[in-house]
């Protein structure tokens, strides 16, 4: 048996880079050519016999314990195919490895599991690529670790010109039993045009996050934000310098239950935050995030995305909240079909309906030493959401939009989307490219 792992004044459109597109295209064809099934295997034990050893190969760098103490099955317990499914989802969790396989074989007094593992590198330099509507294509590098001092924290540093001067720092706490705690904190700096509001933009940003495990899916925390945004014309900023500084305090709440963190088909990822933010100490405004995510499979190689985001923000724009922090909505990250700034307000609802089908299944492969994964599918899709300040804006500037699209899987990068959306009137088709999954890159500022 086995399993493999598998961001109203007129703008103007940003279209991403034929050349871009051509690329991707011709890499979906190359890597579709390698196209094969995996074999599923067949059980060679019975549930309910005694786990009498778990053998553990393929570590280079990660030590076995740490391995050991993620899995549910345990040596002297009972063996069970529940039990090893839950160690597939666990030990992908790590993030650590490209190719997880567990056989299970009668041993002399009960079951022997033998778990065979690939490590991906755990530091790695890589071509760093952004996609946003607002600043297009940005191109720069970066270096990521997926066991960063040997600690299995996720950390990457990436520096990117184009479109915009970008620097960002991700960093993760590894996945956890229930009872640990947990952290992470993203830092973006950026030196940009904002076209949507018409400004140059120097911006500071920092989140950072952290709390308890209190069950395999459950966690709680709470969160730090700040925000500092310099503008280079008066009305921008609610502060008269020209420089906003904004503190946040808050709290979240996340469930997590899909069966991968690399590439879900089956689970729920639900998430509720609060913030309050303070443009200065007398006054506050709140932000409330419901995100809710559904992976659901379908058969074969057929599965479904589902995905909903609500944020609603109290105050008015320009008195309590910044000009620079409404919501504009449509393009690659948030309603596919339309352009960006298609609808804009103060609170958003975007929601997805996506159909895949596993073109290439994701699965690992090695070369000269290099342990990777990738896969390919194929998706259609359905886009619809509002933003509004007001509520007879809610249901005026409602929206939709359609089509299809090209999804690679890859370490490192997770998604590369390629997509072509209807909706927008006198548009006709619109090419859509994107980094990350959809849903993720929605909860970004700059989108």
């Amino acid at each position: 048996m086995a399993i493999s792992r598998s961001g109203s004044v007129p703008v103007p459109k940003v279209r991403p880079a034929p050349a871009v597109v051509r690329v991707v295209l011709l890499l979906t064809v190359f890597l579709s050519s390698t196209l094969f099934a995996q074999n599923p295997g067949t059980p060679t034990a019975q549930d309910g016999q005694r786990v009498e050893q778990i053998l553990v190969s393929g570590l280079n760098r990660v030590k076995e314990p740490a391995v050991l103490r993620q899995m549910k099955s345990q040596v002297g317990g009972l063996y069970s195919t529940v039990n090893v499914a839950s160690d597939y989802e666990r030990l992908d969790r790590m993030g650590l490895f490209a190719g997880i396989d567990i056989e299970a074989t009668p041993g002399t007094n009960g079951v022997i599991l033998r778990v065979t593992l690939k490590e991906t590198a755990p530091y790695f330099v890589y071509p760093a690529i952004s996609v946003t509507d607002e600043q297009g294509l940005t191109i720069g590098a970066g270096l990521k670790s997926t066991n960063f001092l040997g600690s299995g924290a996720n950390v990457s540093i990436a520096a990117r010109g184009g479109g915009a001067t970008e620097f960002e720092v991700l960093a993760a706490s590894p996945w956890r039993p229930p009872g640990s705690w947990w952290w992470r904190g993203d830092y973006f700096l950026r030196d940009r045009f904002n076209s949507l509001d018409d400004f140059q933009e120097f911006s500071n940003e920092l989140d950072v996050q952290g709390g308890r495990q209190l069950t395999n899916r459950l966690r709680v925390g709470g969160r730090i934000n700040y925000l500092a945004v310099k503008s280079d014309r008066a009305g921008v900023t609610l502060s008269p310098g020209n420089l906003d500084n904004i503190p946040g305090f808050g709290a979240v709440m996340e469930f997590d239950s899909r069966d991968s963190w690399t590439n879900a088909k089956r689970g729920w990822w639900n998430s509720v935050d609060v913030l309050s933010q303070h443009p200065n100490w007398d006054e506050s405004y709140w932000t409330f995030n419901f995100d809710v995510r559904r992976y659901q499979p379908l058969h074969g190689r057929h599965s479904m995305g589902i995905f909903s985001l609500l944020t609603l923000q109290s105050g008015t724009v320009g008195t309590d909240i910044p000009i620079h922090e409404d919501f504009h909505i449509g393009g690659t990250n948030t309603l596919r079909g339309w352009d960006i700034d298609a609808r804009r307000g103060k609170n958003q609802w975007l929601n997805t309906l996506e159909y895949r089908f596993d073109l290439l299944k994701v699965n690992d492969h090695s070369f000269k030493g290099f342990n990777y994964f990738y896969g390919v599918r194929l998706v259609a899709f359905g886009d619809a959401g509002t933003a509004w300040y007001g509520n007879d804006d809610f249901s005026r500037n409602f929206i939709g939009g359609g089509g299809v699209g090209i999804h690679i899987i890859v370490p490192y990068v997770n998604v590369i989307r390629v997509d072509f959306g209807w909706g927008q009137a006198n548009q006709g088709m619109i090419t859509h490219f994107g980094i990350l999954e959809k849903a993720v890159y929605a909860r970004r500022r700059v989108r």
